[in-house]
Order: structure tokens, then C-alpha cells, then sequence
């Protein structure tokens, strides 16, 4: 996704991307809307996450490490799905020693609902 931008030319990003800058990569590809969503309610999570099956929709959410795992830092993730009848969300982490989880909808809030610098963490819709 790195390929053609002007963000990380090494092809990995050592001090991460905001989920603004995140927006800016997605951008370089124009057959697609990106919309940075951030200051969600739970409610307003709860109702986006009801739309992450939808094929015309892809989700990606910033997050912070320690509130799931309790080490590390600020991450982004694909989201999966959502089984709403378990309130289970799951994430697609890219990264190879976490693989694909499953989260109660709640503790993923709460680890995207806090600060990444000056502002709140988020989500990323893809349509």
C-alpha cells in the first residue's frame, strides 16, 4: 500500500503513521472514499461495527496495545467482522506475532478511545 506514496520509501513506517496520515496513504487511491472517524460514542461504534460485513465497507481501526494486551504501544488494524449476537469484533492484526482475534466490542472501544498525541484514536471507513 506504501508503494507509489511518499510515506516510509523503506516500506515500513519506524515511528508508525497517525490515523490521519493512515487517511492520507489510502487517499493515493482514488477509486475509494476514506473518512477518518474519531470522538465516537459507543453507541455510534456499535453502529458502525454493524456495517463491517458489508463488502462495500472496510474498517480500519487505531488502537492502543495496552488497553487489550497489556504492553505496547498504538496499532492499526483491519476489522474483520462483527458477531453481533456475541458482541465479539474481530480484528485482522497484521501483525505476525498477534494473528487474527476476537475482542468483546466494549475493551476495543475503550482501547481506540484514547490519545494518540493531541487527539483521540479512531477508525478509518474505506467505501
Amino acid at each position: 500500500m506504501l508503494s507509489g506514496t511518499s510515506w516510509c520509501w523503506t516500506g515500513y513506517c519506524i515511528l508508525g503513521l497517525t490515523l490521519d496520515e493512515l487517511a492520507e496513504v489510502a487517499r493515493t487511491y482514488p477509486h475509494r472514499s476514506v473518512t477518518v472517524l474519531r470522538d465516537l460514542t459507543p453507541e455510534e461504534f456499535k453502529a458502525h461495527l454493524r456495517n463491517a460485513n458489508n463488502p462495500d465497507r472496510r474498517y480500519i481501526i487505531n488502537f492502543s496495545r495496552q488497553q487489550i494486551f497489556g504492553a505496547g504501544v498504538g496499532h492499526h488494524s483491519p476489522i474483520g467482522g462483527y458477531l453481533e449476537s456475541e458482541d465479539l469484533v474481530f480484528v485482522l492484526d497484521v501483525n505476525r506475532d498477534y494473528q487474527p482475534w476476537l475482542v468483546e466490542r466494549s475493551r476495543l472501544f475503550s482501547a481506540m478511545n484514547t490519545l494518540d498525541g493531541a487527539v483521540k484514536r479512531g477508525l478509518l471507513l474505506i467505501e
